[in-house]
């Protein structure tokens, strides 16, 4: 009888994670997670062989979508599938309003990734040259997450299932990062130290970042300090005047492979999504 007690006391307790949306992985993703001076992680458990790929877009109706677009989506999505990773997806609210990303949207869902959001409009929350200088106010950056959340929200999901967030810009402050906060969101940003964000200049520019030099640059990072809880991130948008090998999307495959090669395996937000953050 008392064994059979201790066995419904489990059953009972893994129902109730279940219930509570939670999918921890038996060690803790954030065990000794590294943040910037702003609290913002920026590398998950250091000890953990594990890599975080995140995936970031952004709609431009400045130029409808001829810069910044979320057309890497579906590639992405299928590179995904054929290999068996997940990962975490943060576009924009505009991407959810453009009608040939709706169903590509459904579809993160559906096949087991992590959705939130990376803001509304993608509004460059502090000044470039003076990091301390604010660009929106208090009300304005919570108008833009409230336009974000109704997109989220509207695909069926619940808060607590898209409370990750990577800022817009992957660029903040003391003030934007507590309003994000104050709204409820655990923020995350790339590792620093990886070029694969460095893939939207065209070429002939002056910054100007081939493919093969950015998929060298994780190889570079492993070799100097391992890639042991990093956030990779992968900007899921094509980019004109580059060449599909300086896209770093289309070179996801060569990246996950080269990964696995190492002996890496691979997380999401969606496990941590009960994590909490100090």
């Amino acid at each position: 009888m008392k064994v059979r007690a201790i066995s419904q006391f489990f059953l009972l307790s893994a129902v109730l994670l279940v219930a509570a949306g939670c999918n921890r992985r038996p060690s803790d993703p954030l065990q000794g997670a590294q943040t910037d001076e702003y609290g913002v992680i920026t590398r998950m458990n250091p000890d953990e062989k594990t890599v975080y790929l995140v995936f970031t877009a952004h709609y431009s109706r400045n130029d409808e979508g001829a810069f910044e677009n979320f057309d890497g989506i579906v590639p992405v999505l299928d590179v995904l599938k054929e290999k068996g990773v997940k990962g975490s997806f943060f576009p924009t609210g505009e991407c959810f309003r453009v009608d040939r990303y709706k169903e590509p949207l459904k579809r993160i869902i559906r096949e087991g990734h992590y959705l939130s959001a990376h803001s509304n409009k993608h509004l460059l929350l502090c000044s470039e040259e003076d990091r301390s200088v604010n660009l929106v106010t208090a009300d304005s950056l919570k108008n833009d997450i409230a336009g974000m959340e109704a997109e989220l929200t509207g695909l069926g999901l619940k808060k607590e299932e898209f409370s990750w967030m990577i800022p817009p810009y992957e660029y903040y402050n003391e003030f934007s990062a507590g309003i994000l906060r104050e709204l409820g969101y655990k923020l995350v940003n790339p590792t620093p130290g990886i070029l694969t964000g460095e893939d939207w200049a065209p070429e002939g520019a002056p910054n100007f970042i081939d493919g093969d030099t950015i998929i060298d640059s994780i190889w570079e990072l492993d070799r100097k300090e391992s890639l042991n809880g990093v956030i990779l991130l992968v900007h899921a948008m094509r980019y004109p005047d580059r060449k599909d090998a300086d896209r770093t999307y289309t070179r996801l495959g060569e990246i996950i492979d080269g990964l696995k090669a190492r002996g890496y395996s691979f997380g999401s937000f969606k496990e941590i999504g009960c994590g909490s953050v100090q």
